[in-house]
Formats: structure tokens, sequence, C-alpha cells
């Protein structure tokens, strides 16, 4: 064995080393290398030792594993610092990117669709017979109580002049028993009798004129004639509309809402409303909230008024409606993405404490979630004074980092 074997003297080659000093923490490893050598030494002088070939290569391989573990220590050590404090080395580490935290003003909506719903429209239908005249065209303005189709009635017109002459015969008969008992001639029951038949006649002929007015469509309020769906020759029947009149001036929007909104949700409360198809979009407030649930979908409806004005409106368009049920002044707010959550279901941020240059530590903030909406959280630490507001907070990349670690800061 050479006594110069740099690995049985590591001491001899150390004060060469550039790189390691001879003096501070990183001599320790030299020192952990004497104490087993000398050991090693005790045990040979005491005879305790394998002298044979067979134990001198075992002995010279514990010698050589010692002073490799002491060289590792010393690498790890150097590396290390070089790490911590070579500037012109560009370290491996975790890229993110920071946001600053800023309590500002924050407002939540349920998002519902809706549609828009006129309050008067109404589907027009016929108790049967042979379409004889459309009097009118899609888009006409009618009045209340104006035939809008006129409808093949003879029968009921025959049966009018029937009860008509009826009624006349029983009017006069009447007449002139009323006379005959003013003058005390014929007897009460009589003149009961022809009273009652008068009024018979005419109950009867009023029944017939309603009935005719029915066969006819009428307009039942006055509007525009929105559809015609029948043509001239067609027969209607009671199961199936023959025209649509519909009165755009007064319009509301309806939607269903969620029942677990319920204590949050009050008319008055301000709403967005955009109509996508159409690309427009204006502002207003609930005008009613119901008070009914519907069972099957666990909804109840709220209705919005629709400005006057407004020439897009046309009945069963759709809606997206944002209704207000939350807002603070002033609030925490975040980027949903920089919200982590730990197996526990606990919430957390990382903020960032500056070391040098675009580098920082992370540290690991609990925080509760009171709200959210369209990507942002509304937050609140769970320790009172850990946020304060304008702390740099890991934005993205926060799943890549954990507390106390060192990232480089993108922006």
């Amino acid at each position: 064995m050479r006594i110069d074997d740099p690995m049985i003297h590591p001491q001899r080659t150390r004060t060469h080393d550039p790189l390691v000093r001879p003096t501070g923490n990183l001599d320790r490893p030299m020192k952990q290398i004497i104490l087993p050598l000398t050991l090693t030494a005790l045990l040979v002088a005491c005879g305790g030792a394998d002298t044979s070939d067979l134990g001198q290569k075992r002995a010279h391989l514990e010698r050589l594993k010692a002073t490799y573990s002491a060289y590792a220590d010393s690498i790890k050590s150097l590396e290390a610092w070089l790490v911590e404090n070579d500037t012109t080395v560009r370290r491996n580490l975790p890229t993110v990117t920071a946001d600053t935290l800023r309590a500002i003003p924050f407002t939540h909506y349920v998002d519902v669709h809706g549609n828009v719903r006129a309050d008067k429209s109404a589907a027009l239908y016929s108790n049967g017979g042979r379409v004889r005249r459309i009097l009118v065209n899609p888009g006409d303005r009618v009045s209340a109580g104006q035939t809008l189709i006129s409808i093949d009635n003879d029968m009921v017109v025959k049966q009018i002049q029937q009860a008509e002459a009826g009624l006349e015969l029983a009017r006069t008969a009447f007449e002139k028993q009323e006379r005959l008992w003013q003058q005390r001639i014929g007897s009460e029951i009589q003149f009961l009798q022809a009273k009652t038949q008068k009024e018979q006649a005419e109950a009867g002929l009023a029944t017939l004129r309603e009935q005719q007015r029915l066969t006819n469509i009428t307009a039942p309020f006055a509007g525009t004639v929105d559809d015609i769906m029948v043509r001239e020759g067609d027969m209607t029947s009671p199961m199936q509309a023959a025209a649509r009149v519909v009165d755009l001036a007064s319009v509301q929007l309806e939607a269903d809402v969620p029942e677990s909104y319920l204590r949050s949700i009050r008319s008055g409360t301000p709403v967005k409303v955009s109509f996508p198809s159409v690309e427009e979009r204006f502002n207003g407030t609930l005008a009613h909230v119901g008070q009914f649930i519907d069972p099957s979908n666990r909804t109840f409806k709220v209705s919005v008024r629709v400005p006057q004005g407004e020439g897009y409106m046309r009945p069963n368009l759709l809606c997206d409606i944002s209704v207000q049920d939350q807002h603070f002044d002033s609030a925490l707010v975040v980027r949903a993405r920089a919200v982590l959550q730990d197996v526990k279901g606990n919430n957390y941020i990382y903020v960032l404490d500056p070391t040098r240059d675009n580098e920082a530590r992370s540290r690991k903030v609990m925080v509760d979630r009171i709200s959210e909406y369209k990507g942002y959280i509304n937050i609140a630490p769970v320790e009172a004074d850990a946020l304060k507001g304008g702390e740099r907070i890991v934005d993205e990349g926060a799943k890549n980092v954990t507390d106390g670690l060192t990232v480089r800061v993108a922006n």
C-alpha cells in the first residue's frame, strides 16, 4: 500500500483544493475522518485486528468508505453554500407568477337562464266550423273585440232568427197579459207565466248570440296579430289554435332560481340581464320573487320588468339573468387558481417573502372561502392578522410549491 495514497491521507489533498477552506463549518467532515482512523489504529495496536491479507483488505475498504463519506458530506456542504451565495450560477428553482393581494369591492351573483313573457299574449281557438273569411293579416294592430276570423255559422244564424221570432211572440203575449192584470182581469198565474216565457226567450236569444260571437274569432285585447294558423276553407277545432295576438307594451322576464338561494334573494335585488342571441343587455331589479317552490326541480320563480322601448323583445326569447345575492365593499379577492386545498379540506394560499432579486420564499397561510364568482374568490384568513392586503401571493404555479420553498418569480 502506498503511503501517499490520497484516499488514505485526505488531509494532504485537502490543502490543495481551492474550494475547501481550512477553517469554518466545512472542516467538520475532515475531523470526522480522523476519529474512525484513530479507532482503527488502536484496534490494530491492541492486537485485535486481523493481520492476514484478507483482514488488511477489509480494513482498507473500511477506511476508504469513511473517507468517501467524509468527502461526500463536504461536497454536499460546498454545493449548498454555492447555491445560496454564487450569483453567477442560475439555480434550478420552480417558477411562479405573483399577484398582489388587494382589498377591493366584490359582488357575487346567481346566474340563471330565463325567457321573455308578454303580459298579454293569447292563442285564440274556435268552437268549430269552417273558416269563411280571414279579416286581418299578421302584424296588423287590432282593438279589443275586433273580429279576426269569420267562421261559417249559418246554423247558428237560423237558430237566432227562430229565437228572435219566439221572443217577439213572448214579449207580445206578456204585454197583453200585463194590461189585463192591471185591469184586474185574469189570474196572477197567467201573468207570471207570460212573464217567465218572455224572460226565457230573452235568455235563449242571448245564449245563441254569445255562441255566434264565440264561433267567430275576435281579439281579446288591443294588440298585434302575431300569427294566423288557418286558411279560408279550413275546418277549425277547439283543440287547435287559429290565431295569436300579443301586446308587447308590457313585458317581463321569468327564471327559476334554486331553493338554496331563497334567503338571500328579495324583491328589488339588482340584476344584470343579457340576451346572447341579439347581443343586448340591460340592468334592472327583481320585480317579484315567487312564494312557491316547484317540487319537480326545487326552484322558485323570479321576474324582472323590461324597460319600455326595447324593440327586440319577443315572447320566449332566451336570456341570462345574474341576480346579486352578496356584496362586499371591501374584500380580499384572489384568482381561484391561487387557492389550494389539502386532504382535510382546508384552504390555503402561498404568500411570497422576498429573498433576493426575483426570488422569494413561500409561506403557507390558511384561509376560508367566503364566496366565488367567475374565477375569483373572496377569502378571509383563518388567523385574523395573517393577511392585511398588499402581500404578494403565488398566482400561477401554486400546485408546484410547498411551504418554505424558494421559488423564482416570473413577474
